[in-house]
């Protein structure tokens, strides 16, 4: 059995990774033009603030899936920390817990500082 020519193979290949690049491309549609996004919750925080340093284990415990549902809508979790904030984010203090919502409004939560009260809050402002 003759192996095939490098020339066929490596245009075997180069076909197969432009295929897969437009279906990636097309499993994009609707992001890359800003179409609406899930709405994620943001705890911005500090290591020196002892404020911070008590929330942030139950608030990684919380977010430790990286979603959580609510009202069957996923809602993305992250934690922030106060280096690696950027000047379009608006933190006047810390620890401060944000929901960017789907169409990119954001509201800064006043919830109580526990996973229950967090979801609850999520419930009512998603």
């Amino acid at each position: 059995m003759k192996l095939p020519n490098n020339r066929i193979l490596i245009a075997a290949l180069v076909v197969v990774a432009i295929l897969v690049v437009l279906s990636l491309v097309k499993s994009m549609d609707g992001f890359a033009d800003g179409g609406s996004e899930a709405p994620t919750f943001t705890m911005y925080y500090a290591d020196w603030c002892p404020h911070c340093v008590k929330v942030k284990p139950s608030f990684k415990k919380f977010s430790e899936n990286g979603s959580v549902t609510v009202k069957g809508k996923t809602v993305f979790v992250s934690m922030v920390e106060e280096k690696e904030i950027t000047s379009d984010v608006k933190v006047k203090g810390f620890p401060t817990f944000v929901l960017k919502k789907a169409d990119g409004t954001t509201i800064d939560s006043d919830a109580e500082r526990t996973p229950d009260g967090w979801k609850q809050w999520l419930s009512e402002n998603v």
